[in-house]
Parts: C-alpha cells; structure tokens; sequence
C-alpha cells in the first residue's frame, strides 16, 4: 500500500521537475506524427486508450443481471459504467469500497449467529449475496427475487430458509475472472507505470492524455484491491427456496413489514438505500431502474455508507490524489494559452468540487449510522435523555430523507461543475495532441527492448 502511494508522488516529482521540459527551444510538432525513428501519434494513442479499455471495462465487476435479460442489455448496462468510470473512476473506486465493507459487515453479522450452526460466511460469500447472486423463492411464488447478505441473515435466523450450503470455493467458481487476465492488464497497466517513470528520469515530454491514463491507471490498482474478493461477471443466481410464504414472512414481522415496498418484499430488513436509482434520480425527474417488482436484480448504484474505518481514510487518499494529479500539466505546452487556462480551472474546480462532496457525504454518513447522535451522548452525557427524544423524533424523517433535501440541493449543481470540468479534461487530451512538444515523441531508450502489448 506504501509503495502504492508513493507511485503518484515520484510521478508527481518527476513530472513537474520535468514539465518544463514540455515547452524547452527542441520545438513543437503539429499535426499527425509518424513513426519512422521514435514514436508516433498512433503508438500514443493506442497505448493510452488500450490501457484505458483495460482499467474501465475489464476491470468493472458488476452485480448479477437479471435471469430474464439478454445479452445486449447487460452489454449496454456495461458500456454505460465503463463511460462513468472514464468521466469518474474515483467515484467507482467508492463503490467498489462501499461494496467491501457491507460485505465485511455481513461477515459480522453471520458471526453473532452463534446459536445456528453453519459453515463459515466469508467476505467472499457477503459480496456474492450483495450483488444479487442469492434469490428468495418463497412457497407458491411463481418467480424468484434477490435477498442480499442482511436479508439472508435474517431469513436463516427466522428459519425460514436454512443456511445456504454455499462454499467460498464454490462461490468463487461462479466468477469469470481468470489469471490470465489479471495478469494481462497487470503487465500492461505496470509496463505503462515504468514507461512515464522512464520518461521522467530522461526528461522526455509526457502528453495530458498520458497523464490522465496513468490516473486511471491509479484506481485501477485500487479497484483490484477493493473487489479482490467480489466474483466477476457472474450470469445466472443461485436460488434459496424457503417452505414459508412471502405473506407468512411479511405477517409474522409485524408492524416493520406493514408499509409497501419499493424494491422487493424483504424492504423492511433491507430496502437497498442509500442508492442513485432510488434516492436521487426521483427527485430529477429519472427513471427509477428496472420498472418490475419486485426487483430483478439489484442495480449497481447503491451509494457507500462506509463509516469512520480504515478504508474511509483510504478512499479519502486515493480520492483526493485522482483529482490532483491533474494539477502536474499546470506548466504542460498546450497548443493554446486558452486551453491552458481551461484546463487549470478545470483542475481546481475537479478538486474543489470533490471536497464538497466528501464534507456532505461524511456529515450525512454520520446522520445515517447514528454517529452524531453518540458523540452527543459522550460530549454532553447529562443531556442524554434529550439526545433519545431527539433520536425518535427524528427516525422517521431519517428514513424518508436517507439522501436529504438539502443535500441534494448542494449536489446537483456541484455535480454539475464537475461533469463539465472533467468532460473539458476528457476532450481536451485528445485535442492537445494536435500540437505536442518534440520530445513526446521521443523514445526511451530502453523501452524498445522490453517486452509489451
């Protein structure tokens, strides 16, 4: 992890002693570069977007689709978060992070069932629930819907369903990954680390779209290491069948049970909040996700509730590092002094935008897992009967607000800022290779004996 974090910091050493060099008396070039004695446009190009492909659409583990869907809607649901992984890979990176710690959680959860015997529930098994690879087939239901790892939890205590006899083995086998695609894309993302750090130490230009590749690159790493455990393109669910009818589970739960679903009839245990589809987008005027219900598969926008932990911190880091890492071009040439001003403002407004979401997130995080409440209780312990009248007031508003009014208020046009930051970043690493210092296309000199892709 120190190593890891270190890359960004050498890289960003490196790149500014050297970013003068993007703009030295060797000239610019402009126009289409061929490649007759050092490297071309194409050969820059190519290797970034192909790197790019390997740190957005291989990389993605997304949950598990519906039984009924085909294969180009599950291939258009793809192409659409590959495209927000390009506009926003940190922001996957705190999905995939939210994702590991409800699995940890269910982990616990599993734990506490010390009066149910059962094989041991691994992190491994919290991911696969989570992602919609368990579904509930109650008595008389003519189809099936997804139960994740709470929902499990609970239905096993309940004896409703026994525990699923499902082994980390077993679950592991249902993922696509293989090894010798995450060694492709750890060669290729790895060759491409060592070639900037060779361009560095010989002073040689690195382009916008270079850099910003090795920003994807980045999270890249830290995707891997967060859904290390989370099987891959998992296709088809593995069904519980439960002897008890849903209105059995729904009546014997009581008054928790009583109000209707959104998602799926299990909502009163765990309704899948907070999440884009059902929190935010009703609010814009979207559409809601999948219009079936109950649900056919749990969408992958659930947002992270990641409490004050280890991987928050984490997050944080690699979070705030993404978007400063566009701050290394502050001196890069640009083929205009506007598109040079355009993209500094773009820098500072990516970092600042992103600030703001973090204050709102943690202060509503706290709200959602109850910490203000219990570090009123520590600070002012003689009014502890106050902070529990407070509490119950405003549970239910908890509930229905789990995303704010005021929180939306604020992200709506921060959200906006930054899309129209980061698509000027987008497209301007393309258009900035029309004009390019000589030396960026200058070859390191050892890199033509290495092997690569």
């Amino acid at each position: 992890m120190v190593l890891l974090n270190a890359i960004p910091v050498l890289l960003l050493s490196g790149i500014v002693a050297a970013g003068g060099n993007n703009a030295t008396t060797s000239g610019t070039k402009h126009g289409w570069v061929s490649q007759p004695d050092g490297r071309g446009t194409s050969d820059i190009l190519l290797s970034s977007l192909f790197t790019v492909f390997l740190c957005t659409w291989v990389s993605l583990h997304l949950n598990v689709p519906a039984v009924h869907e085909n294969y180009w809607a599950q291939f258009r649901r793809k192409c659409r978060w590959m495209i927000q992984a390009v506009m926003a890979p940190e922001f996957i990176i705190g999905f995939a992070t939210g994702q590991k710690v409800e699995a940890q959680r269910s982990v616990e959860m599993f734990k506490a069932l010390k009066s149910i015997e059962h094989p041991e529930w691994t992190i491994r098994h919290g991911f696969y629930a989570n992602m919609g690879g368990f579904h509930l087939k109650t008595a008389g239901a003519t189809r099936t819907f997804p139960v994740n790892a709470r929902q499990i939890c609970y239905l096993v205590k309940k004896c409703y369903i026994k525990y699923p006899a499902f082994t980390e083995k077993e679950v592991w086998d249902k993922s696509k990954a293989d090894g010798f695609q995450k060694t492709f894309t750890c060669m290729q993302t790895g060759w491409y680390i060592v070639q900037c750090l060779g361009r560095v130490a010989q002073k040689l230009a690195i382009t916008t779209l270079e850099l910003t590749t090795l920003s994807f690159v980045f999270c890249t790493l830290f995707m891997y290491i967060q859904w290390a455990n989370k099987p891959l393109d998992v296709e088809s669910p593995t069904i519980l069948v439960s002897e008890a009818t849903i209105e059995q589970i729904l009546s014997e739960a009581g008054e928790a049970a009583s109000k209707p679903y959104r998602q799926t009839p299990l909502d009163f245990i765990d309704d899948q909040s907070p999440s884009w589809l059902i929190d935010v987008q009703p609010h814009l005027g979207f559409r809601r996700g999948p219009p079936e219900r109950p649900l056919p598969r749990f969408t992958n926008d659930r947002l992270p509730v990641i409490a004050a932990s280890a991987d928050a911190v984490i997050l944080f880091i690699v979070s705030m590092t993404y978007c400063s890492l566009h701050f290394v071009a502050w001196n890069f040439e640009f083929p205009t002094q506007t598109e040079k001003i355009l993209w500094r403002a773009s820098a500072i407004t990516i970092v600042v935008t992103a600030k703001i979401f973090w204050l709102c997130e943690t202060y509503q995080d706290g709200v959602r897992l109850g910490r203000w409440e219990r570090w009123y209780k520590r600070i002012f312990p003689d009014r502890a009967e106050k902070a529990l009248r407070l509490q119950s007031t405003l549970e239910e508003k908890k509930k229905l607000l789990f995303i704010p009014v005021w929180e939306i208020t604020i992200m709506v046009p921060v959200t906006i800022l930054y899309s129209l930051a980061r698509s000027y970043i987008v497209i301007e690493i393309f258009l900035s290779q029309r004009s390019l210092p000589s030396s960026a296309f200058d070859t390191v000199e050892w890199t033509r004996y290495l092997p690569h892709f």
